[in-house]
């Protein structure tokens, strides 16, 4: 029992000194989502540090594991998916819904379709001027959404060198883009 009164006492001493340098890394780095403020990510770390932690092991370097902790939790809650509402496009006048109405509106969903269309066609043809590894990965990266780790198991080729080849693809994309549109 006392050591985790000693484990809490260490923690609250800790939290105590570095307070305002952990909430100023938070600060740096948090691009708000308007509900979220940089104290309440510092506190739920801290809390989570408080409640969760095995007390029989000690951490070992507490500065590097709380602002580690502090990164995932920052990159966790801007990954978040924001739900969309609605009731926020409504015209409180008249009650319309403007996203609906632009839905709705054909001639302008038809020349979108049709830019769209364009587009994906013309990079079809760029794609198909790539060698055919350069073909493969962007084709199972961009256009299936596989992931790096996945493709290396599969083709027994490591990360790095497929990283390297998707490079080499997207640059070769972009210089074939700029030449076909004279940009």
């Amino acid at each position: 029992m006392s050591s985790q009164t000693e484990h809490q006492k260490k923690l609250t001493g800790f939290f105590a000194r570095e307070y305002q340098n952990l909430l100023s890394y938070v600060k740096r780095y948090w691009r708000g989502d308007g509900e979220t403020e940089p104290e309440d990510i510092l506190q739920d770390v801290a809390l989570n540090l408080f409640t969760k932690v095995d007390l029989d092991t000690p951490i070992e370097n507490l500065l590097a594991y709380t602002y580690r902790s502090l990164k995932n939790k920052i990159i966790d809650r801007q990954r978040r998916k924001k739900p969309l509402v609605l009731s926020n496009f409504e015209d409180e006048e008249n009650g319309e819904n403007y996203l609906l109405n632009g839905i709705a509106d054909d001639a302008v969903s038809t020349d979108f379709y049709e830019e769209q269309e364009e587009m994906l066609d013309s990079m079809i043809e760029l794609i198909e001027e790539l060698n055919p590894d350069q073909q493969e990965i962007i084709i199972r990266t961009e256009m299936e959404g596989q992931a790096f780790e996945s493709l290396s198991k599969e083709w027994a080729i490591p990360i790095g060198t497929l990283l390297s080849r998707k490079h080499r693809a997207m640059s070769r994309l972009q210089k074939l883009f700029l030449e076909k549109h004279k940009i």
